[in-house]
């Protein structure tokens, strides 16, 4: 629906939070336009309550009948723009489904509207991929056969979105690997410290020079593969979201960022180096075993792999010790080149 009207923001009920459910007034205009434009399903007797997903999203619900979807409210990021953003977001979403992952076990989240700056989402009831290892001790047997759905989704992703007419771009991948060194100096952990800092920039610009980084066939790839990007429902199958980074590029990049976050989160819930090993290591035989990887990919895998653990090191809300080990983790990735 095209609308003139201004975006909405997210509730403000000061009681809304992550893990309650909440009435919504009579008045909040997301739940009107939900009344409205589902009618004929819901019937004319509605009751909507909302829960706090994060700053910018909510599950709306409505509670006889127990429909629900996600909203995510784009102008608490974007402002004015909020429309377009919410428009790319689900155009993106909508490439996604077309790439192998409309349907079956595994599949990309569907869009269902954007009024107001609001991209409007189905609503999955799950675990995401960070759940399932936060809780690992405590249900056994659960973690493996999750990396593999992740695996597969990637793998069925990468194999259908394959861009023929797309030339490989490497400069793209050393661009970005620089830009996390440079950001790391300028503001975080190396901030001060230039003899690692060209150490990084040093190795970036040996992997550049070997030629490894262009041998790849262009796909589409989900962009920010992460724990909290897949959710596995309660009946099975996994659950692609937040599609908005999607792009063309080396698919070892998808799968280089989930081993990094894999092995982050492991240690954030308790683990170590140790416990990581084995499970990074099964979710990339599970990926090879979806889909061929071609000559280069495990070393492609590794230079990602060491990008995406650079991005993690810029979180502030990362120990000032772990974003330390998190660098010395990448430069030992990143030391062997082919």
């Amino acid at each position: 629906m095209i609308t003139d009207l201004p975006p909405i923001e997210p509730p403000t009920n000061g009681e809304l939070q992550r893990g309650s459910w909440t009435p919504l007034p009579a008045g909040d205009p997301l739940a009107a336009y939900l009344a409205a434009r589902y009618a004929g399903q819901l019937g004319s007797r509605q009751t909507w309550e909302a829960a706090r997903l994060s700053h910018a999203a909510a599950i709306y619900r409505e509670r006889v009948s127990g429909w629900a979807v996600v909203a995510k409210f784009y102008t608490v990021k974007t402002g004015d723009n909020a429309d377009r953003h919410a428009r790319h977001e689900f155009e993106v979403t909508q490439q996604a489904r077309a790439a192998g992952l409309a349907q079956g076990d595994y599949r990309a989240l569907e869009p269902l509207a954007v009024w107001r700056g609001v991209l409007i989402l189905e609503y999955v009831d799950g675990l995401t991929l960070e759940d399932v290892i936060a809780v690992r001790r405590h249900r056994p047997g659960e973690l493996l056969p999750a990396l593999e759905r992740a695996a597969r989704l990637l793998a069925t992703l990468h194999a259908h979105g394959a861009q023929a007419d797309a030339a490989p771009n490497p400069a793209q991948s050393t661009g970005y690997a620089r830009k996390l060194v440079e950001q790391l100096a300028r503001w975080g952990v190396l901030e001060g410290n230039q003899i690692v800092c060209d150490g990084l920039d040093n190795l970036i610009a040996r992997w550049a020079a070997s030629g490894t980084l262009a041998e790849y066939a262009p796909t589409l790839l989900h962009g920010d593969a992460t724990t909290t990007n897949f959710v596995f429902p309660w009946d099975g199958g996994v659950v692609g979201i937040d599609w908005e980074r999607l792009k063309v590029s080396d698919p070892a990049a998808d799968l280089g960022r989930l081993m990094a976050e894999v092995s982050h989160s492991v240690h954030n819930h308790g683990g170590d180096v140790a416990e990581a090993v084995p499970l990074v290591d099964h979710l990339v035989a599970a990926y090879c075993a979806a889909r061929a990887c071609e000559a280069g990919f495990t070393d492609r895998l590794r230079f990602h792999r060491a990008s995406s653990t650079l991005r993690i090191a810029r979180n502030g809300w990362v120990s000032r010790l772990d974003r330390t080990a998190l660098v010395a983790e990448a430069l030992a990735l990143l030391a062997c080149c082919p």
